[in-house]
């Protein structure tokens, strides 16, 4: 009789186990499925658990955070036709155990095309559907968010509309998850997303840094200083102690002589942007580097390490003086900059909603521009018809006096060495639109009605200037919508002022079916 109480009490104690136990000491990590199957192929996650999961047996996706002590990972996994499993891992998609007491717990919920993950005690939440390319891999597009009062809808291919009450913005990108930063998302509305149209537009969208992977070297090893910058006399993180093996895999940005920008991991939760002397891979790549002066316009943070950690290496206070260098090739998160901290020579990532270009305004440049526009001649990469009104205001369409388009104008100063795709010397025009979009293009203007249109009839003249060509102008009046010139009886020109009508705005406009 004792015996067999004994043995109810250790079959009770095996069953309490088996309930309260992972299955097995490998699963450590309450994982199941093609998940389970991918961690256990590596060392790499011996120290995390699943934090959230919306596993289903039934389902060939699977969305999970993995957590570990200092460090969170964000897992979408896909099994598609062919039995191939597809993975997706970000740092940047989630907030970090270090931000718990602020954003607690999240939840993922499986959706019918994708997933939401939401952090509900801070209010967010972002809803991802899932899609595969022509080669079978699989992506996950950002079609909505809420982030407290500010909501984002996806419109278009490569639009979004942000809005915090009456205000909205237009938002021209495509946010995939593997692109998708939680931190840098444009919680304080509209105006995050100009000052990230802007950010964007002004730096020009071949000054990205698009990377090469350049594998290991399995002999003949080295180490090498990883500086912030070109220079031995930058700052270098680490505690100064920075370096980088050639045994190891890294990504190469850039070449300045016998400088190279890298990136390179230095742990799962880790990676880390600098420069070494790794010497001559080819052709110095210096073209892809603008020089264009900026200012944080919030208090703000410099990291090394845009893609994973987002560690604050430095913070920098409003008014901030940079100089913008280029920017990653997921382009709306962060702008690559140099500052100078601690009087070193800082490079790093700052984020692109909180900068703002440090221009130097030019109104004698503006004044001689004040008045109404007609293209004549070039690429048509801006409106056909052009009012800039002396109040700042502009109005620009490709109808003949219908003007939905419309925003404030301003000429600035392009700085001298921006490496910009129009010369210092040539002024920059900035159409700031109603809808959030900015445009800056170089532009020239003729001093006088110095532009003979035919013989004997003169007008004036303007160009817009891009790295694809340009766009000629001449004063509105001088063709009509056929392309022929009109002239009064005497056979001299007719220049008018070009009508505006408030009936349709910008936002209204491009929304309208055929015009997006």
């Amino acid at each position: 009789m004792e015996n067999m109480k004994k043995l109810r009490i250790l079959l009770i104690l095996c069953l309490t186990l088996a309930v309260t136990l992972p299955a097995a000491s490998a699963n450590s990590w309450n994982l199941n499925g093609q998940l389970l199957a991918m961690v256990e192929q590596t060392h790499d996650y011996d120290e995390y658990t699943g934090l959230v999961s919306d596993y289903n047996r039934k389902a060939a996706t699977t969305h999970t955070i993995l957590t570990s002590r200092y460090h969170n990972q964000l897992v979408a996994v896909d099994e598609v036709k062919d039995g191939w499993k597809d993975a997706i891992f970000s740092t940047t998609a989630v907030y970090q155990p270090s931000e718990l007491e602020e954003t607690g717990y999240p939840k993922i919920t499986r959706t019918k095309n994708g997933f939401e993950l939401a952090y509900p005690d801070i209010d967010e939440r972002y809803y991802f559907e899932l899609s595969h390319n022509n080669e079978g891999r699989t992506f996950y597009t950002l079609m909505e968010a809420q982030m407290g009062d500010v909501k984002v809808e996806r419109i278009a291919s490569y639009g979004y509309r942000v809005t915090l009450g009456e205000d909205s913005a237009m938002w021209m990108t495509k946010i995939t998850l593997e692109d998708f930063n939680i931190h840098n998302m444009p919680k304080r509305g509209p105006d995050d997303v100009r000052r990230i149209n802007e950010a964007s537009e002004g730096l020009q969208y071949f000054a990205c840094l698009y990377p090469e992977v350049v594998s290991g070297q399995k002999s003949g090893k080295k180490s090498y200083a990883v500086y912030s910058a070109p220079d031995t006399s930058s700052y270098r993180a680490a505690k100064g102690k920075a370096s980088v093996s050639t045994g190891d895999d890294y990504k190469l940005y850039l070449t300045v002589g016998d400088w190279s920008l890298i990136e390179y991991r230095v742990s799962l939760r880790t990676s880390r942007f600098g420069w070494a002397q790794l010497g001559k891979h080819g052709d110095a790549t210096t073209d892809e580097i603008v020089h264009v002066p900026m200012l944080t316009a919030f208090d703000t943070y410099l990291t090394d390490d845009p893609n994973v950690s987002e560690y604050h290496q430095a913070e920098l206070p409003a008014g901030t003086k940079l100089t913008a260098l280029s920017h990653p090739d997921n382009q709306w998160a962060y702008v690559y900059v140099e500052a100078t901290v601690d009087g070193k020579i800082t490079r790093g990532f700052v984020p692109q909603r909180d900068v703002v270009f440090d221009d130097v305004e030019l109104p004698d440049e503006e004044a001689k521009l004040v008045g109404s526009w007609q293209m004549e001649a070039g690429g048509e990469f801006w409106d056909n018809y052009l009012r800039l009104d002396a109040d700042g205001k502009f109005y620009g369409s490709d109808c003949d006096g219908t003007q939905p388009y419309h925003g404030t104008w301003s000429v600035v100063q392009t700085p001298a060495d921006s490496n910009l795709y129009w010369r210092g010397d040539i002024p920059t025009i900035v159409f700031r639109c109603v809808n959030g979009t900015v445009y800056r293009y170089g532009v020239g203007v003729s001093e006088s009605a110095d532009y003979e249109v035919t013989e004997g009839d003169y007008c004036r003249s303007m160009s817009l200037i891009t790295c694809e060509g340009g766009t000629g102008y001449v004063s509105y009046g001088v063709y009509g919508e056929g392309g022929g010139i009109i002239t009064d009886e005497n056979g001299k020109l007719i220049l008018k002022e070009l009508n505006v009508t408030n009936e349709l705005n910008w936002g209204e406009y491009w929304e309208e079916e055929g015009n997006g």
